[in-house]
């Protein structure tokens, strides 16, 4: 019985720990707008803090993945409580960029040790459903950001100051701290089974599977993470409060991950991560096509309840098929994608939307709005007069929307340019999404060739049974 209790208190901890990593998420992109305003940051600036979210977190779950087995789980969740208040009191007592930069990166490291230990804790408490309750576990990553969402935007209504907000982190963060400073954390089953660091490091280099699914990572969570940077300021174009859109499509994803363990009983992972791949790509088709905030939000859902446990159930799928990987193979499939989605995915998607950005926009209207700027005195009449003549380029014309929007040849100007711009925006944002089609249908079929093979070998449990006496993926 004690051991029965001991076991759920550690997965209860690692929800509340998840949770607390997802609502950092929310608070973060949240007090974005208040930061940049009080401390007069510019966009590349906003762009760091916010970018260290990911690489950070990245780097932050290779290196303690790989130390789970050296300094103990448990004491690798004591760094994470004290790196999330350490990062919250950093960024609430900032005088600047770098305060602010720095409660960043502490607070994703912090993320990232949890990412590091809670998945193969939970593979190694639940070692016969792993990739079930691993979905369990990961539905409190939308699960924290609709909690953690509804919280700040109930603050927001209160009018409170935005420290207020990140301080509110802390609930979640004070609750998993209870439930595991002083718990018993088991070995892994690397530790367990006498496997010394360095047989981990070959079992990694020598399992094909691993590296396959390491590849489909990186654009599983590009589909993911990729989109779900825009889709909440495209659906706020459309008159939705960007927090409470947020919460909408997190909580499609909370519910299918609360489920994922009903279907794992009757589907494999590689079926299950065929069809919500599938699904996810006809979500981004639909969205790129969509028109009007029916269409839209009926293609996001779509999209999130396709994406929705395709990322708990592939960390599922390399506990089971390559348990000798250990927490290191864990670590490595977090990191590469969350590397993959920060360095690549969301600038090409920015570029893309740059590129057809003045599709949407009429050119008659634009040049309207150039005459009218041609003749305020300021900084972009030089701009306006190219415009005017036919002579600036699409790079150009975007920067002078820009800045006419955002005031620099008066609020008349900016009243007349704001809407073009949106439009582009919105509609270019959208389009860039059908550009990640493909990567889906090649997931898919990379994926059905993985479920073919195992059906043809005797089935994924007889695989994953196979792969716990051999050692190998």
């Amino acid at each position: 019985m004690a051991g029965i209790v001991s076991e759920r208190r550690l997965f209860a901890g690692s929800c509340a720990a998840i949770a607390a990593l997802a609502f950092s998420f929310a608070a973060i992109s949240a007090i974005m707008y208040d930061l940049k305003g009080e401390f007069l940051l510019d966009n590349a600036q906003v762009g760091l803090i916010g970018g260290a979210a990911l690489w950070g977190m990245a780097i932050s779950q290779i290196g303690f993945s790989s130390l789970c087995d050296v300094f103990g789980m448990r004491n690798l969740m004591r760094l994470a409580c004290v790196g999330h208040v350490a990062g919250v009191l950093l960024l609430v007592t900032a005088g600047g960029f770098t305060g602010l930069f720095a409660g960043a990166l502490v607070l994703a490291i912090a993320n990232g040790v949890i990412e590091a230990v809670c998945n193969p804790l939970v593979a190694t408490l639940y070692r016969d459903r792993k990739a079930a309750m691993l979905n369990r576990l990961h539905l409190w990553f939308p699960g924290g950001i609709v909690i953690g969402g509804l919280a700040i935007w109930g603050l927001s209504l209160l009018a409170v100051d935005w420290r207020v907000k990140l301080v509110a982190m802390l609930v979640p963060v004070a609750l998993y701290a209870w439930l595991l400073w002083r718990s018993h954390f088991p070995p892994t089953e690397a530790a367990e089974h006498g496997a010394p660091l360095a047989a981990v490091f070959k079992a990694v280099a020598s399992t094909p599977i691993l590296w396959l699914f390491l590849g489909l990572m990186m654009v599983t969570m590009s589909l993911e993470l990729g989109p779900n940077r825009w889709i909440p300021a495209v659906l706020e174009a459309g008159g939705l409060p960007g927090i409470l859109v947020l919460v909408l499509i997190n909580g499609v994803m909370a519910l299918a991950r609360a489920n994922a363990h009903t279907i794992l009983d009757r589907v494999s992972p590689p079926v299950l991560l065929t069809v919500c791949v599938a699904i996810a790509g006809l979500g981004l088709l639909g969205l790129s096509y969509a028109e009007g905030l029916a269409q839209t939000i009926l293609a996001a859902l779509v999209f999130a309840l396709g994406i929705s446990v395709v990322w708990p159930t592939m960390m599922g799928f390399v506990a089971e098929r390559a348990p000798a990987t250990g927490a290191l193979g864990l670590g490595l499939m977090a990191a590469v994608g969350s590397l993959a989605v920060g360095v690549v995915t969301t600038p090409m998607l920015g570029r893309i939307a740059d590129s057809h950005l003045l599709e949407a926009v009429s050119p008659a209207a634009i040049h309207s709005v150039a005459v009218d700027a041609r003749a305020q005195p300021g900084p972009l009449q030089g701009a306006a007069q190219a415009i005017a003549d036919g002579r600036a380029s699409a790079e150009e014309t975007r920067d002078f929307l820009r800045r006419a929007t955002a005031g620099e040849a008066g609020p008349q100007v900016a009243a007349t340019a704001g809407p073009l711009l949106h439009a582009g925006e919105n509609r270019s944002g959208l389009l860039s999404f059908r550009y990640l089609v493909p990567f889906a249908v090649l997931v898919c079929l990379l994926l059905g060739a993985v479920a073919l093979n195992d059906r043809r070998k005797g089935g994924y449990a007889a695989q994953a049974a196979r792969a716990r006496l051999d050692g190998n993926g």
